[in-house]
C-alpha cells in the first residue's frame, strides 16, 4: 500500500490580503479605463486644418496606463497564495496555487537524498543557513505554524526549503528509515535521529 498524503498551507489572517486584492482590482479597472479613454484620443481632428492629427504623448500615456493595468492584473493573484505539499512513498513535492486558478510547480525531491532536515528551531537550522552558496526557499505562509526545513542538493545546487507541515505529514515522512535517513533528521535540541516527535 502506498503512503500518500496531501496538505495545503493557507494564510490564517486573510483580511489584509483580501482588502489589498480589492484595492488592486479597483486600480486595474481605473487604469484600464484611462488606457481606453486615451486610446480614443490618439487620433484627433485638427480644427485648424480639418485633417487628422496623431498625438504621440497620448499614445505614451495609453501604453503606460495599459502596461500598469496588465502588471497589476498579473500580480493580483499573489494576494491569494496557497502552497500544496504532497508526499508519495518518499517523494516530496511543492507547488504554489495562485487564487485557486493557477498552479505553479516549485520542486520535487526524494527524502532519502535530504542531507539535513527538521524543525526550524535549534542549532541545526542555523548551521544550515550558514552554508555557502545556499538557495533558501520560504514556501510557507504562517510563521507561527510548525515550520520544517529540508536541506538537499539538486542540479549541483544547494537548496533549503522551509515549509509548514502538519504533525500527520511529518509522522508519515518519519515512519520508515527508507524515507528520511535517521542521520538526516535533527530535532530542536540539535541531536540527530528520530527520537520522539
Amino acid at each position: 500500500m502506498d503512503d500518500f498524503l496531501e496538505q495545503y498551507a493557507v494564510r490564517k489572517n486573510r483580511g489584509l490580503f483580501t482588502f489589498l486584492y480589492v484595492i488592486i482590482w479597483i486600480l486595474i479597472i481605473f487604469l484600464a479605463l484611462m488606457a481606453v479613454i486615451n486610446l480614443q484620443s490618439i487620433l484627433q481632428m485638427d480644427p485648424v486644418t480639418g485633417g487628422v492629427r496623431f498625438d504621440f504623448v497620448i499614445l505614451i500615456m495609453t501604453i503606460v496606463f495599459g502596461g500598469l493595468a496588465f502588471l497589476l492584473w498579473r500580480r493580483s493573484d499573489y494576494c491569494r497564495i496557497e502552497y500544496d505539499y504532497s508526499f508519495t512513498n518518499g517523494l516530496f513535492e511543492v507547488a504554489m496555487v495562485l487564487n485557486n486558478r493557477r498552479r505553479r510547480y516549485l520542486t520535487a525531491f526524494e527524502l532519502k537524498d535530504v542531507i539535513r532536515c527538521g524543525p526550524t528551531q535549534g542549532p541545526a537550522f542555523q548551521k544550515t543557513l550558514a552554508e555557502p552558496g545556499l538557495q533558501k526557499h520560504n514556501w510557507f505562509l504562517n510563521r507561527d505554524c510548525n515550520l520544517y526545513y529540508f536541506y538537499f542538493v539538486k542540479n549541483n545546487n544547494k537548496h533549503m526549503a522551509v515549509v509548514e507541515l502538519s504533525d500527520e505529514m511529518i509522522a508519515m515522512m518519519r515512519s520508515k528509515p527508507t524515507y528520511i535517513p535517521m542521520t538526516a533528521w535533527t530535532g530542536e535540541t540539535g541531536k540527530s535521529g528520530y527520537g520522539v516527535l
